[in-house]
């Protein structure tokens, strides 16, 4: 039922019919309202800042190619203040981000793509984000991740737009 009601809203937000997403994980209801409370506690209300939050995610659904993810977050990262050339640039195989920025986006490459971070980026990381910052990135990209497997398992569909 919880899920169902947050399916319903979430697409009235989106701009869509539904949220597919939440269908799927409704499945588990008990599991449902923890997950949505980690899940947001991370991203909308996580401790990095929204913009950051999005090219997280959209670079972690690059990487798996987790076309929900990326549909649903392009649209997402655009009322947060990602332009084209952001959205683009994230998607390419080496994101070209400097910075504080390239240092994040670095550290999701490694946690994708070796559930590590390798020691030159991990000093990068470290001299632009503090020890909460760093914990919540590597929560965020875990989660959204864990996500990615999920949807694809279960074969979740693109959200109908409204």
């Amino acid at each position: 039922m919880l899920a169902r009601i947050a399916n319903h809203i979430g697409g009235r937000v989106q701009g869509t019919k539904t949220l597919n997403l939440f269908g799927a994980i409704g499945r588990a209801r008990r599991n449902f309202l923890p997950w949505l409370l980690y899940s947001g506690s991370l991203m909308p209300f996580g401790m990095l800042p929204r913009k950051e939050s999005e090219l997280v995610i959209l670079r972690v659904a690059t990487l798996r190619d987790a076309d929900y993810e990326l549909e649903h977050h392009k649209v997402m990262g655009k009322r947060f203040g990602l332009t084209d050339a952001d959205i683009a640039a994230v998607q390419e195989p080496v994101h070209g981000f400097t910075g504080r920025t390239g240092a994040v986006l670095d550290a999701v490459d490694d946690l994708v793509h070796h559930r590590q971070i390798t020691d030159g980026v991990w000093t990068s990381l470290n001299s632009h984000l503090n020890d909460g910052e760093i914990t919540a990135l590597l929560l965020l990209v875990t989660n959204y991740d864990g996500l990615a497997t999920i949807m694809d398992v279960l074969d979740v569909p693109l959200d109908e737009p409204r």
